[in-house]
């Protein structure tokens, strides 16, 4: 069975910037499940070192592998279907799919990379990033820079960004790491972290019998009461304080 499936019941939301005409598309699971993507990251990507892919991302990276770019393909092409995204007379094709972790501290940090970043200044590309965890551990957002109330960097005004590093520079005790909040050079418009509220909790269970010591099987396969037990109670652990912390365990249990 593929690994990676598109999800045909994903959510669409779709914001529009009135200033400057451009729509942010916001796609809830899209993918019918996780598995694959945290299996290619654990156990098959080799993450290139900080800046050998040619950006500024502060961490490391690795392709993501040819069934992620079919699903995704995929989800392309429902969306202009949808009418979601209009490709005019353009073909839509994907250019590049990378699994990033962020590895700097904010110390680490160039003043390039502390600043909103510009993923093109061409009009016909579009960026998206697929979040995989919940807005404690990312999120993005949109920025208008204050001094001259400019919001998109297109091939005319491109220019400015030399008086943003500048700037950014400048005030530098006001933007010494990662930027999440509005500053005195930009103002967060679009705050698309608190989409990531829906984002899937995925657990770790893969050394969850090394300290058992008793049978936890009653055949080659499948657990006896002793395993799922031990499965259940690790498992109730990890959500009872997502689903309540007020709440007794014992109360819950009777």
């Amino acid at each position: 069975m593929e690994s990676y499936q598109l999800n045909k019941n994903y959510k669409v939301q779709v914001i529009n910037i009135e200033s400057i005409d451009e729509n942010i598309i916001i796609i809830d699971d899209f993918l019918s499940h996780l598995q694959g993507v945290y299996h290619f990251a654990s156990n098959v990507a080799y993450f290139q070192p900080i800046g050998t892919d040619g950006t500024l991302y502060p961490g490391k990276r690795d392709e993501m592998p040819a069934p992620y770019y079919r699903v995704f393909e995929q989800l392309l092409q429902s969306l202009i279907t949808e009418g979601v995204i209009d490709s005019g007379n353009n073909n839509l094709y994907l250019h590049k799919c990378k699994l990033s972790v962020v590895t700097q501290s904010a110390n680490e940090l160039h003043v390039m990379q502390r600043m909103p970043h510009i993923d093109s200044t061409d009009d016909k590309t579009y960026a998206a990033v697929h979040y995989l965890s919940s807005k404690e551990w990312g999120g993005t957002g949109i920025y208008k820079y204050k001094p001259t109330n400019t919001i998109k960097i297109t091939a005319e005004n491109q220019n400015i960004v030399h008086d943003i590093i500048k700037n950014v520079q400048q005030h530098e005790s006001t933007h010494q790491g990662y930027l999440d909040e509005s500053t005195e050079l930009f103002e967060k418009i679009i705050d698309m972290s608190e989409n990531l509220e829906n984002c899937s909790l995925v657990l770790n269970f893969s050394d969850i019998f090394e300290n058992t010591t008793d049978g936890i099987y009653y055949d080659r396969v499948h657990l006896n009461n002793h395993g799922n037990k031990i499965i259940a109670s690790n498992i109730y652990e990890k959500i009872l304080p997502i689903i309540s912390s007020g709440i007794d365990k014992y109360i819950i249990l009777q």
